[in-house]
């Protein structure tokens, strides 16, 4: 393990920068195409210096930032009896290549009579070194859910762990040398739950491919294919047409065909969806829900009643006033396939 900057001597800016030069694990689950709220191209245009991140933080992770010691501590008590102790190692790794990242929360490290690091049993153990502890037996990351808002527990299910932090897990890896990851997660309402898993050279190579081709676009400045999660930033790249035309070549018209397909099997799959929304609102009538042996199967209720303003009468009553508030707005782009 490479110590590329100790983070306890960097500001959050000097912090994101050196995130920047490379790929960290929390750009893992984006580049496999599991991040929900990032696509890959979105992600190349910030490691390009095209875009900054336009994610600051919310509630939720400032809660989840506040509570990420106290939940460690709480963890290091629990496997304190097993000869095992929790190491903060407040670093940004370097893996094999010079792209690979890893800003690890924790570390698991058996304590033994042979393990000169003077390391406590039963709490958060501060290493404040550039070389690694010893005997370091597996990577614990902390994470929290539900604790604003509504989370996603359902993620954490059945002895689940969310796609992107299962991507983040491979990353480090990779990154260490390790396979073995303990997530531990505070989940609103239900507590703390542990997770361990155990990586595949399999997963991680497959992973460490995807990061390589990915980092390669980077430094090559090719742009990625836009993924699904990418369609927001796109309307922010472009956000008004030209009078311009492009020539399509033969991919591009497979991508058309594909694209009419695609189409063509979500708008049965809506047609079908309405035809049972329209009989489930048939035997509800103008009941408030529908039961099957004392469960609840779905409700169907009113809303309260509300006031809106009706700009469209407003103006044509008092024309000159509305004048005022009129703004000019940009025309939407519209997608629409040719006959």
């Amino acid at each position: 393990m490479k110590v590329r900057a100790e983070t306890k001597h960097l500001s959050h800016d000097e912090w994101l920068e050196a995130r920047s030069k490379g790929i960290g694990g929390s750009d893992a689950g984006t580049i496999l195409g599991v991040n929900p709220y990032k696509g890959r191209l979105e992600l190349w245009l910030e490691k390009t210096g095209r875009k900054g991140d336009s994610f600051t933080g919310n509630e939720a992770t400032r809660l989840g930032q506040a509570f990420e010691r106290p939940i460690a501590e709480v963890y290091a008590q629990s496997i304190a009896s097993q000869g095992l102790a929790v190491v903060s190692w407040p670093v940004i790794l370097e893996g094999a290549y010079t792209w690979q990242l890893a800003n690890v929360d924790f570390f698991i490290c058996r304590v033994t009579e042979s393990n000169p690091d003077s390391l406590e049993l039963g709490k958060v153990n501060d290493w404040d070194h550039k070389i690694p502890p010893l005997n370091i037996e597996r990577i614990l990351e902390v994470k929290t859910t539900g604790l604003s808002g509504r989370g996603n527990a359902d993620a954490w299910a059945n002895y689940s762990v969310p796609a992107t932090y299962r991507a983040q897990g491979a990353h480090y890896c990779s990154a260490t040398g390790l396979k073995d990851v303990t997530f531990i997660c505070l989940i609103g309402g239900t507590g703390i739950v542990t997770r361990d898993v155990t990586y595949t050279s399999d997963e991680l190579v497959a992973l460490e491919q995807a990061e390589n081709e990915f980092w390669a676009q980077v430094t090559s400045d090719i742009e990625p294919e836009a993924s699904a999660n990418d369609l927001d930033v796109l309307k922010v790249l472009y956000p008004e047409s030209t009078d311009d035309i492009v020539e399509a070549d033969d991919i591009v018209l497979g991508l058309v065909r594909e694209y009419q397909s695609q189409k063509a099997i979500v708008d049965t799959a809506e047609l079908e969806l309405k035809r049972l929304r329209a009989q489930m609102e048939q035997v509800i009538g103008s009941a408030h829900a529908v039961t099957y042996e004392g469960e609840t199967l779905f409700t169907y209720k009113s809303n309260k009643t509300s006031e809106s303003f009706d700009a469209k009468a407003f103006q044509e009553a008092h024309p000159e006033i509305a004048a005022k508030f009129i703004v000019t707005k940009p025309g939407a782009r519209v997608l629409r396939l040719a006959k």
